[in-house]
């Protein structure tokens, strides 16, 4: 198989399977690991998503661990909570929000904060009242300044006044007995911005009261939801609304379940449920519905619609649009969490600041209370200033009895009137307070004082001790003062015009869960989230894992077929580049339009196809080595072995035109020498001696193109290119024949052959094809043409001329100075109509002895002679060559040539050409 179609073949069914686990993990939970893992790549781009101002219209009043140091152990009494709501009535929230459910009745029990704070200051005012007009009746009488008569009488006045004590704290003590649902309900109905929690039940239907509470939810807290067919509400039993009177008095009401991935993850939210027939809202959400002008609501699948909200746009004002929110497959809303932890997210106000400021004020009137029963109001002073501020303290005192009334008649009428009264008279409060402080009382005090201990030193220290204990209150009063003022003014700022979202966040609390940056995340913190991604629709729109499918089918296939005709190396860099590129591409949109295309498919369908194709391709190739390592080691040299692995498509079916060296050797009389031998002896002889020959050529990177019987046939310049093929052939020639009389030597002492082996060698540079002939089962990687024809016969012309290695001309001329050469002869071989020069190769010229320079030198004067047509001195000239070399062929050839010429001269066309009729 080609590496085109196993590409495809791998792509294919790598694109099918990643795909196929999207497609089951949209199927069935049972298989949505792929998905969750997906999830995963989700919270690793959402921590790349740009920072942004989240909306400020939020605030978080927490039930925290300082509210429970502060107020106890939740639950608290839900006059606690009663109380805040009107704080954050007087503050003027724009909504209220409980995440805190209200679905069972609290038991019977007493107001415990007016119990602990408030009525030891109503007994302790009345009883100081009461003992100080006794204290003051008997001290008159005592300095004689009442009659028995006039005692009479302010007593009778004093029976009045704790009658009248006495039916006040009787009716106070009364009403710590009260029914904390009634006054919650009753503050929610006043605050008028309340919504309340729903519940979704989705395991079983309710039974009892709380199964009558769905009927309370369908009439008042269900939602015109212009739903299509394919808008997915969820598979609910029930829905449980918090207790009548609690439910009654909210504005509305919305669900609090909450969406938590697999892993354990909150990453989306469900805007909308049905239960029934009947559509529900998320708790944040009929607040928000109000403050976009009560949009009208579509639901289509992946997207739910406020229709023509009225959007707040900048320097307050509002337009009208659609607020498109897009949803995932399942119909769950992207939540776009901020980065930071839920303390650092939006803003939050401790609920023990609300408790702390409603302690204040009873303590500002208790103060107040306690200053008034100070004799020192009684102190005479020039201006009667001592005077007027008691009956300013009264006053006040009156102005804090008539706040309670004004405050206890808007709940107990739901009067917005007087509840307006209410805030009224503690401003007022607040402004007779202020005033009554800057009008220097304690100077005045102290100096009266001082004067009236100069008069009567008798008395001067019970006169310091009033004075100073009236100043201590005044004292304390200033700073009450200033804490109650400037609380105010921060609780003010924290609550106007936002939603307040009331949730516990203590370190009691279970509703903690995980979020995509924090492993611990309260969960309350997610409907402010909610309110965040709408308004500043700020969303995240997840693509439909059919996107994700269709790219990977499409795109890994087509990468994969696009890169399969490349180099291995740029091959797997590019696919893996199309890996980083997709993430890359991924994350880009992400970042800057908010668009989630889930890459996790492609991801891993391109990895594992890259990889798969490239280990596979390895593997081929490993196996196509080995093939070509085995079946050339034995005629390759190891390093022309490594060029071919390198690059097998050198030896692909068909040959190419080379500049070539080739060289033929064939063993003298070996058909003589092999008769005289066993068949095992002599294929001992001859793979000995083809061994060491073969292992010459090898050496000097050339190719075994075969071996026929005794006779070797190489090549040199390819499959890799040698500059210096030609001199490397020249120097296997040389070799071999030194090889050739060691191994000759080693021959005769074993016995192993009865003559010695002595190899002729021909040797021709020129054009050739080399290449892989044949067909795709049967090839051989040789040479053809004209100039190994030639080197062919220049093997057998050392024959004619006695000689053992001939080159031609064109061989030589590359080899430079290197050897040790004589020009033999200009001939025309058999078959081949080009004059040939023949060369000997004598030695390498490192290596050569003098006398076969001599023996060069000598031969060289005798044939340019005999080119020169004076035969006689050339025969003479040969001769001498023959006396320092006897035995030499060209010089005995060239002899009888010289003798044949005196007696027939040639002709005068006579080129110097011998045609050479022997192969």
């Amino acid at each position: 198989m080609t590496l085109r179609r196993s590409s495809a073949l791998i792509a294919v069914l790598s694109a099918l399977f990643f795909s196929a686990l999207y497609l089951a993990g949209m199927i069935s939970e049972n298989f949505d690991f792929f998905i969750m893992a997906e999830d995963r790549v989700y919270d690793l781009f959402l921590r790349a998503r740009p920072r942004r101002e989240r909306i400020d219209n939020v605030v978080f009043l927490d039930v925290d661990d300082l509210a429970i140091a502060h107020v106890g152990v939740f639950p608290w009494p839900r006059s606690v909570m009663a109380d805040g709501l009107l704080r954050i009535k007087e503050y003027g929230v724009r909504a209220a929000i409980f995440d805190i459910e209200y679905i069972d009745k609290s038991p019977p029990g007493l107001d415990a904060v007016y119990l602990s704070r408030s009525l030891p200051g109503d007994f302790s005012r009345s009883f100081s009242e009461i003992s100080s007009n006794v204290e003051d009746i008997f001290g008159a009488l005592a300095a004689g300044r009442l009659t028995t008569r006039e005692a009479l009488g302010y007593a009778r006045e004093l029976g009045g006044l704790i009658s009248d004590e006495r039916n006040s704290l009787l009716e106070k003590v009364e009403g710590i007995a009260r029914d904390n649902d009634e006054y919650l309900a009753a503050a929610a109905e006043l605050l008028g911005r309340t919504f309340s929690t729903l519940n979704l039940q989705e395991e079983f239907p309710l039974t009892g009261e709380q199964a009558r509470r769905r009927f309370l939810a369908e009439k008042k807290f269900s939602w015109p939801v212009d739903a299509s067919p394919k808008a997915y509400g969820g598979f609910y039993y029930d829905i449980l609304a918090a207790i009548p009177s609690i439910a009654e008095a909210a504005k509305g009401a919305g669900f609090t379940n909450v969406a938590i991935d697999k892993d354990g993850v909150r990453r989306r939210i469900y805007l909308s449920r049905k239960v029934g027939d009947y559509w529900y809202l998320q708790l944040v959400l009929p607040a928000l519905m109000e403050y976009l002008g009560n949009p009208a609501v579509r639901y289509e699948k992946g997207k739910f619609i406020l229709k023509d909200a009225q959007i707040p746009g900048g320097n307050g004002g509002t337009y009208s649009g659609d607020v498109v929110i897009p949803l995932d497959g399942k119909g769950a809303m992207m939540l776009d969490w901020p980065p930071t932890d839920y303390a650092d997210s939006f803003s939050h106000v401790s609920f023990a600041k609300l408790s702390y400021l409603e302690e204040n004020y009873n303590k500002l009137e208790q103060y107040f209370s306690e200053l008034s029963t100070s004799e020192v109001w009684y102190f005479p002073d020039d201006d009667g200033s001592l005077f007027n501020a008691y009956m300013r303290i009264q006053n006040i005192l009156a102005l804090h009895e008539a706040a309670r009334d004004a405050r206890r008649t808007s709940l107990d009428e739901t009067s917005d009137a007087a509840f307006d009264e209410y805030i009224a008279l503690k401003n007022t409060i607040l402004e007779e307070t202020g005033l009554f402080l800057d009008a220097g009382l304690e100077q005045t005090v102290k100096e009266t004082a001082d004067v009236l201990a100069e008069l009567d030193p008798a008395q001067g220290g019970l006169i310091s001790e009033i004075s100073e204990y009236a100043r201590d209150y005044i004292k304390a009063l200033k700073e009450l003062y200033g804490n109650i003022t400037e609380n105010e003014a921060k609780l003010k700022e924290a609550f106007r015009d936002k939603f307040c979202i009331m949730g516990r966040s203590d370190t009691g609390t279970t509703d903690i869960w995980v979020n995509p940056f924090w492993g611990r995340y309260v969960n309350v913190g997610t409907h402010a989230v909610v309110l965040d991604t709408i308004i500043s629709q700020s969303f995240i729109r997840p693509l439909s894992r059919i996107w994700s499918m269709v790219i990977t089918l499409i795109f890994v296939p087509l990468v994969l077929l696009l890169l399969s005709p490349l180099k291995p190396g740029l091959r797997a860099g590019l696919g893996f580049g199309a890996v980083a590129f997709f993430f890359l591409f991924s994350l880009g949109i992400f970042y800057l339009r908010g668009i989630f295309l889930g890459p996790l498919g492609f991801l891993l369908a391109m990895t594992s196809a890259v990889t798969i194709r490239e280990i596979a391709a390895f593997m081929s190739s490993e196996q196509e080595k080995s093939y070509i390592r085995k079946a050339f080691s034995t005629y390759l040299s190891e390093d022309v072995v490594k060029e071919i692995l390198s690059d097998p498509s050198r030896l692909q079916l068909g040959g190419s035109k080379r500049h070539m060296t080739a060289i033929f050797t064939d063993i003298k009389g070996f058909s003589t020498i092999s008769e005289k031998l066993d068949p095992e002896d002599l294929v001992r002889l001859l793979n000995r001696y083809l061994s060491a020959m073969s292992n010459i050529v090898l050496g000097e990177h050339g190719v075994i193109d075969k071996f026929e019987g005794d006779a070797i046939i190489a090549f040199f310049g390819a499959p890799i290119d040698l500059s210096d093929h030609a001199l490397r052939a020249c120097v296997s020639a040389i070799l071999m024949k030194r090889t050739e009389a060691e191994l000759n030597a080693a021959f005769a002492e074993n016995g192993l052959s009865p003559a010695p082996l002595n190899t002729r060698i021909g040797i021709n540079t020129g054009s050739m094809v080399v290449g892989n002939m044949g067909t795709e089962n049967k090839m051989d990687y040789t040479i053809m043409g004209n100039a190994v024809n030639l080197a062919a016969r220049l093997e057998g012309v050392n024959k004619q001329y006695n000689t053992w290695i001939l080159a031609s001309g064109d061989t030589v001329k590359e080899t430079g100075t290197a050897l040790v050469t004589r020009r033999v002869d200009r001939v025309r071989v058999v078959g081949i109509n080009e004059p040939v020069e023949l060369y000997e190769l004598l030695d390498l010229r490192t290596d050569g002895k003098p006398e076969i320079l001599e023996k060069a030198d000598l031969f060289h004067e005798a044939l340019g002679t005999f080119e020169k047509r004076d035969w006689k001195a050339a025969r003479n000239a040969f001769r001498k060559v023959l006396d320092y070399s006897p035995g030499d062929g060209p010089s005995q050839l060239y002899i009888e040539r010289c003798e044949a010429y005196m007696e027939a001269p040639p002709g005068d066309d006579w080129d110097g050409v011998f045609n050479l009729t022997q192969k």
